[in-house]
């Protein structure tokens, strides 16, 4: 790991002459901006003392430097930047923490010290504070090439990961603004659609990916669910889902797209062997859903009922899946009470 944090790539310097310039420059005396020339020149000497134990893999001598030259000029990145990633590869994130903030707070614009601490959050599993760094180091490179479709991408994908879907749309429109055949960002756009249940808006996008590349297996999916969420266009759907799964057989979100179309026709039979076919791919909560649907209707109520608790162990939030349960239980003693008597 520690090639990555180097901010030398090689020896420009030989030791002895390093050692020689930090002393000359801890000769001179001055003052100015606040800190006087001479905390500066010695602050450097520290730094540069540091960078000559680094460079011969003497990890304590080269934390201890880059300690004092800290102690002596704070307002320098450099030596918070190289400390911070020593303590990282020592285990000591709250150090290494407080270190390349202070590096960031200093030098805004230095994409460097966002990027380990995105590096170090996504390590301690805190996702919303690595995606904040990357959005800033997404932002910067934006600002220094404007025209940059790939970070207008990166960056709109983040916000869409995130569910800040009217930041992700405005990412992806950029990007159509500067390349409006860019299917994958069409793609994304009408996906971020769908997930804010505007469904006029991704139908329009998915058509358009579709009419500009006929044989996009996710379109091809996508659209074809949509139809059979509104219940529209079954037939279609149907043949369009297909033709997704011809196209990526292994693929099991594309069978739940079937199985669900098959089920808005009422055929099934047909619903359950590709929900089914699904299964054997994928674990996931609207899958289960599903399935616990088909057999409803095929008035199999204690296998629904199985199908809905294995889609709420994967999302307990589901409010409707558990009314479907508590409805269903119902029907099932209903049952057993008329058996009974």
């Amino acid at each position: 790991m520690g090639e990555a944090f180097m901010l030398f790539g090689q020896r420009l310097l030989a030791p002895r002459t390093v050692l020689f310039s930090a002393l000359f420059m801890a000769a001179i005396p001055c003052h100015a901006g606040g800190i006087g020339l001479d905390s500066k020149a010695k602050g450097l000497a520290h730094y540069i003392m540091a960078v000559c134990h680094d460079l011969n893999g003497e990890s304590l001598q080269a934390i201890s430097e880059y300690q004092k030259s800290i102690k002596l000029n704070g307002l320098e990145p450099a030596p918070r930047l190289k400390l911070g990633a020593y303590y990282l590869r020592i285990d000591k994130a709250p150090d290494a923490i407080a270190q390349l903030k202070a590096a960031a707070r200093i030098s805004p614009q230095n994409p460097q010290a966002h990027y380990l601490l995105a590096l170090i959050y996504s390590s301690l599993h805190q996702y919303d504070l690595a995606a904040s760094e990357y959005e800033i180091i997404l932002k910067l490179a934006s600002q220094d090439d404007p025209a940059n479709r790939d970070v207008y991408t990166y960056l709109g994908q983040l916000y869409y990961a995130e569910q800040k879907y009217p930041q992700a749309i405005e990412q992806f429109l950029k990007v159509l603004h500067l390349d409006p055949a860019n299917t994958t960002v069409v793609y994304l756009l009408g996906s971020v659609y769908a997930d804010e249940n505007d469904h006029p808006k991704a139908i329009e996008a998915f058509r358009k990916v579709l009419q500009m590349d006929p044989e996009n297996s996710e379109a091809l999916n996508s659209l074809g669910y949509m139809y059979a969420q509104d219940g529209v266009h079954l037939d279609e759907a149907i043949r369009m889902v297909g033709k997704a799964i011809e196209i990526d057989p292994a693929n099991g979100a594309y069978y739940d797209s079937l199985g669900w179309a098959l089920y808005k026709k009422e055929r099934y039979a047909e619903s359950l062997m590709a929900l089914q076919k699904a299964e054997t791919y994928i674990e996931d909560p609207v899958l289960y859903d599903h399935i616990g649907d088909v057999f409803k209707a095929l008035k199999e109520y204690a296998q629904a009922c199985k199908f809905w608790r294995k889609s709420l162990d994967l999302d307990p939030h589901q409010l409707l899946v558990q009314r479907k349960i508590k409805a269903t239980e119902k029907c099932i003693a209903s049952q057993s009470f008329h058996r009974l008597n």
